[in-house]
């Protein structure tokens, strides 16, 4: 017996003693078996509208054509493959440092293949902040004009005038999943992530491809401001009905100062990555003494920066009022006044002026 007609009957049965009973009703002008088509492509609609994939989190790493390969680890090297990526790719057991124009630097990242036709490394927000790099926001493969740095490999170093950038929001997507949700190559929609964090991701760029498996990727800053990690099940959404806004800054009397911070991160006084460095501008190896003056520089440059942020301030307090009685206290930038003192310069008579 054909079991699929079999439920079909059973279907058709059921449905026209509902109408007799009149606990259903069908459509005008359709039939029982209609009715039973009409359930099962709403039970289609419904599954199509759950549009759940998973995230991925993508770490600082860096692509390497064959030229920069070679001259970071030696003439014919190959990579050595420490574990497949979920889409095609894989991590390598090879790491470099990276340099910024702060000689600050970040070591350990990763160097994912195979191989690209040119170098491109992908950083975070952060870790811009720490190499001192203006990287901008590109789709994978777009460095035109982006930001430079210097990597550094056991055998030597390359100079990377362009080819930093900060990936932008994307999702992978095979051609099947992508004809499943109706949605194209290119076109950019919304991720929404659920949780305490939770939040909506804008500006996500779909990439498909017949090898792709379906993933959101997104950047350790996006990552930890959602609360996701690798395998959190994400949503894509419709957020057309909210109105897109244009980047802006508040008028300057209504910036929050920003605090203070003097710390540093990654300061470059390893003698082997300045070798490296000087390296690329001499042409050759540098010498102790070219050594030992980079590193006085690092020091000296940090110790100038540091002094021309700071800056001296007076500060006026009840004790210091006896001073002003005549002449009054002129508040500038770096005047300031403690509130008690104001109450009993009020209290005195004593003005107060605002430079």
């Amino acid at each position: 017996m054909d079991t699929e007609q079999l439920i079909r009957d059973v279907v058709k049965s059921v449905l026209e003693r509902l109408q007799k009973e009149g606990m259903f009703a069908l459509p005008a002008g359709s039939t029982a078996g209609q009715g039973a088509n009409s359930v099962q492509q709403s039970r289609n609609k419904s599954a199509r509208a759950d549009k759940k994939i998973v995230c991925g989190i993508s770490v600082r790493h860096i692509h390497l054509c064959r030229e920069h390969l070679e001259i970071l680890f030696g003439k014919g090297y190959e990579l050595s493959i420490l574990r497949d990526l979920y889409n095609p790719g894989f991590a390598s057991k090879e790491t470099l440092t990276v340099v910024g124009p702060k000689l600050n630097a970040i070591q350990n990242v990763r160097v994912l293949g195979p191989l690209r036709s040119s170098t491109q490394v992908e950083l975070a927000k952060t870790d811009c902040i720490i190499l001192g790099v203006d990287a901008p926001v590109r789709p994978s493969g777009e460095t035109g004009g982006s930001s430079s740095c210097v990597l550094v490999g056991p055998k030597g170093a390359v100079y990377l005038q362009e080819g930093v950038i900060r990936a932008n929001r994307h999702l992978h997507m095979s051609s099947e999943d992508a004809n499943y949700f109706q949605i194209k190559d290119n076109q950019v929609v919304d991720i929404r992530v659920p949780g305490p964090k939770g939040l909506t991701f804008n500006n996500v760029q779909v990439r498909v491809a017949p090898d792709f498996k379906t993933e959101f990727h997104v950047d350790t800053d996006d990552g930890n401001a959602a609360d996701i990690v690798n395998g959190s099940i994400v949503e894509i959404v419709d957020a057309s009905c909210i109105s897109p806004i244009a980047s802006q800054m508040a008028d300057t009397d209504k910036i929050p100062p920003s605090i203070p911070d003097g710390s540093f991160v990654g300061e470059v006084t390893d003698p082997n990555i300045l070798k490296n460095i000087c390296s690329i501008a001499t042409g050759r190896p540098c010498t102790n003494e070219q050594i030992k003056d980079a590193i006085e520089a690092v020091k000296v440059s940090g110790k100038e920066a540091l002094s021309g942020q700071l800056t001296k301030k007076v500060l006026v307090t009840v004790a210091d009022l006896d001073k002003y009685a005549g002449t009054g206290i002129t508040v500038t930038k770096d005047v300031i006044v403690s509130p008690l003192a104001k109450d009993e310069a009020n209290a005195r008579g004593i003005k107060i002026i605002y430079s």
